[in-house]
């Protein structure tokens, strides 16, 4: 069974070096080098900084396009979906680039299960995005999209390769920024402890991450669903957590709070 695996789109945080956050582990290719390391020659900046928007705003539903090029990577789903017959070869494929830092991709975006709903226009001419360096391969010119919102969307066509099964966890009030339900079920030593990352299928359900108060355990839970991604984040607020602490997403149908707490006695 294959399980979905996290990808961070290569143009998307290595073209845009003043903005993106993204960490150069999970990159095809490395930004250059800012900074005052004159030791390290900076890299050639390509793009044509005199490029002018068409003027033409446009809402577009797009997804990266999983490849091991440096190439342009985004194509709008309906494009992909469709084959092409939409519009010309070179039409297809493009960059995205962020009008500003706050929108740069968000930790949890999973190209296999994941699009994103983007405004903004495209540049007049065939090009790169603004701060692209010249990489060591040749990167072709491509139309360059830049975007002044964007939102992380459920594919509809995802579906996920594990079974639906039944979960009982517990919440394990550790100091970290990582998963901390852990499935205690069939456990012979505390080494074997599982720990999930937990993921609402939709609003209507209760988020198992807002049951801890902080004070009173122990928090258990019964959630049905199925295993989204064996090594990746949760659809949500992640800010200050690290790429390293990648994990299992166990997606929920429905949760059943069995235990929430108990107040310690004086």
């Amino acid at each position: 069974m294959i399980h979905s695996k996290q990808i961070f789109p290569l143009s998307f945080c290595c073209l845009f070096l003043a903005s993106c956050t993204q960490p150069a582990t999970q990159n095809k290719r490395e930004p250059p080098t800012t900074g005052a390391d004159t030791s390290i020659e900076q890299a050639r900046i390509i793009a044509d900084f005199t490029n002018r928007l068409t003027g033409t705003v446009e809402t577009l539903t797009v997804e990266y396009v999983v490849g091991d090029c440096v190439c342009p990577d985004w194509m709008e789903a309906n494009d992909k979906k469709g084959a092409g017959k939409t519009k010309k070869n070179e039409q297809l494929p493009f960059y995205i680039e962020p009008a500003d830092k706050s929108l740069t991709l968000p930790i949890y975006f999973d190209a296999f299960r994941h699009q994103l709903s983007i405004s903004g226009q495209f540049y007049e001419k065939a090009g790169y995005p603004q701060g692209t360096a010249e990489p060591e391969a040749s990167q072709p010119k491509a139309r360059v999209f830049r975007y002044t919102s964007l939102a992380v969307v459920n594919k509809p066509g995802f579906r996920p390769g594990s079974k639906v099964e039944t979960l009982t966890l517990t919440y394990n009030a550790i100091s970290c920024t990582c998963a901390k339900w852990s499935d205690s079920q069939n456990r012979k030593y505390e080494t074997d402890r599982h720990y999930y990352w937990l993921e609402p299928a939709n609003e209507k359900l209760i988020k198992a991450d807002t049951l801890f108060n902080g004070t009173d355990l122990p928090v258990i839970i019964r959630v049905t669903g199925q295993v989204v991604s064996e090594n990746g984040f949760p659809k949500t607020n992640l800010s200050k957590v690290s790429p390293e602490e990648a994990g299992t997403v166990f997606r929920y149908t429905n949760i059943d709070v069995l235990r929430n707490g108990e107040r310690k006695k004086n």
